[in-house]
């Protein structure tokens, strides 16, 4: 049960202890912990936000910046990697949010919400994503939301999501396949007319006009080709 929820007024005979909000213990597997203070946006409950505006000339991956050999903390980090990566943040997200604080900023979480999966686990990633985002942003100066919608319900996705802000894009492996192109396009597209953004930060591929859209629109696309690891992704310009 999400913190918000309104405790319900028990039927008549029924016990009322049973209405009653849930204390918080140990065993908060959905992390409603996360949530404090948090507001929601229907349908589906995503915690609302904050804007964010940033324009780093460096990001670096959440998994090389939390090496214990890592100290160059003039960057964000973007957690853009495959979710064996990111996994254990969501596991112990206490662990690392003292180490994160150091750098300039982070990019919100990319839990995997591709096209071809079941519509159940797409919005629970969904989800994941922007409960870990919102926890960024009551711990950090800045974290910025990152967005994707991948399949038409993208009003319900981007629910909670704010308007006129810094939003981040990740394209890796999304460009060189035809069929994965035409959803990044789409994708690109609802963020854009829904959310208005401020500008974009885009990480991964730019071949193919996938980004012509935000362009034509006079949003600014900062770009950041995907790096392999152990790499900083510089900015290579506005475009």
């Amino acid at each position: 049960m999400m913190p918000s929820m309104k405790t319900l007024a028990p039927e008549p005979g029924e016990n009322p202890d049973c209405r009653k909000k849930p204390a918080h213990h140990a065993r908060d597997v959905f992390h409603s912990w996360m949530l404090k203070g948090a507001e929601y946006e229907k349908p589906l409950g995503m915690p609302k936000l904050a804007p964010a505006y940033a324009d780093p000339d460096r990001i670096i991956a959440f998994s090389d910046a939390m090496s214990p050999k890592w100290h160059d903390f003039d960057c964000f980090v973007h957690f853009f990697e495959d979710d064996c990566r990111i996994e254990r943040f969501w596991n112990n997200p206490k662990a690392y949010i003292g180490k994160l604080g150091k750098f300039q900023g982070v990019i919100g979480l990319d839990y995997s919400v591709c096209w071809d999966f079941p519509a159940a686990l797409k919005d629970y990633n969904h989800w994941r994503n922007s409960v870990c985002t919102y926890w960024l942003q009551q711990h950090l100066p800045c974290a910025v939301p990152q967005a994707r919608c991948e399949d038409g319900d993208y009003e319900s996705v981007l629910a909670g999501f704010p308007k006129n802000s810094t939003i981040a894009i990740g394209a890796r492996s999304m460009v060189r396949d035809l069929a994965d192109r035409a959803v990044l396009v789409k994708s690109v597209e609802n963020i854009v007319d829904f959310l208005e953004p401020k500008n974009l930060l885009w990480y991964g591929s730019d071949q193919y006009g996938v980004a012509d859209y935000p362009r034509s629109k006079g949003i600014p696309v900062h770009m950041y080709p995907a790096k392999g690891r152990g790499n900083l992704d510089h900015h290579g310009g506005e475009l």
